[in-house]
């Protein structure tokens, strides 16, 4: 039977000493405070804002909260992240997917300065992870990484597996992994044979939004298996409940560990938000 990674209680450790650190900062006259910008109606979207505010809650850091509807426009959102930029007050600007459709997102978050870009999605700190230069890294993939270390000593060497290709989380998490020394294979859409491959894996991660895609047979015995997607799925009751990328339960039994879908990526997500925008905060 796998370890079953507790995300939520790491995230609360960790997110102790982030509040330490933010009591620290604010007795010197500094308040870091993060910026929230959604659009539209997602439950996924809204689940996710909940927990960062209450993190938020946690640690000590003042969040401002800006929701739109689908009406909004790009010139909209540009000027108030133009806003944003300028105020002193603010130290990070994180804005949420999924945008409209009609929106498109890399345009608008290259709109936001990339010293206050939280999350690490602007095209210059994109760049500076694939150089290895310092810049802001994504809040999932410091996440996941946090919580591989916590599993193995050593993850130098090891082949991780990310499925999923996105710039939010695949693209930027594989060169993390990367940097960290593991040899990284990046599955997509249209990777062929992909479950041959995913069997390779000393750790597998998904980061597709497909429920319940990665079942057993992906699985190399005593593999790590970090779930990253979530998805609304109605079950046979027709009540509507959040899943995994991952048949958790199908999969227990031969990974050697592996993360729960909402007590797993998502609080580190969110614990590492706010560690973003307190370094930020602290180089302003």
């Amino acid at each position: 039977m796998a370890q079953i990674i507790d995300g939520l209680s790491i995230a609360e450790e960790f997110s102790e000493g982030i509040a330490y650190r933010v009591a620290e900062i604010k007795s010197r006259g500094v308040a870091p405070k993060l910026a929230l910008i959604s659009v539209g109606q997602n439950e996924n979207a809204e689940f996710q804002i909940s927990l960062r505010k209450k993190m938020a809650k946690q640690t000590g850091i003042d969040v401002v909260d800006y929701q739109f509807d689908d009406s909004v426009t790009s010139s909209e959102l540009e000027k108030l992240i133009g806003g944003l930029n300028k105020d002193t007050k603010i130290h990070a600007i994180l804005l949420q997917t999924p945008l409209s459709r009609k929106l498109s997102f890399r345009d608008i978050v290259n709109e936001i300065n990339p010293e206050k870009d939280v999350d690490g999605l602007t095209t210059l700190n994109q760049g500076r992870l694939f150089l290895g230069e310092p810049g802001v890294i994504p809040c999932t993939s410091l996440g996941v990484l946090h919580l591989l270390r916590l599993v193995h000593d050593n993850i130098s060497g090891l082949h991780a597996v990310v499925i999923g290709r996105s710039s939010a989380v695949g693209k930027p998490l594989a060169q993390l992994l990367l940097n960290a020394n593991c040899t990284v294979t990046l599955l997509h859409s249209y990777s062929k044979d992909l479950e041959s491959i995913c069997k390779t894996a000393d750790i597998l991660i998904s980061a597709v939004g497909k429920p319940r895609f990665v079942d057993e047979s992906f699985i190399k015995k005593g593999a790590t298996v970090i779930d990253v997607g979530i998805t609304k799925v109605i079950d046979a009751n027709g009540c509507a409940e959040l899943v995994g990328d991952v048949n958790f339960d199908n999969v227990i039994s031969i990974a050697g560990a592996i993360t729960p879908v909402l007590k797993g990526v998502v609080p580190m997500t969110a614990a590492y938000l706010m560690h973003n925008t307190l370094k930020l905060a602290c180089c302003y």
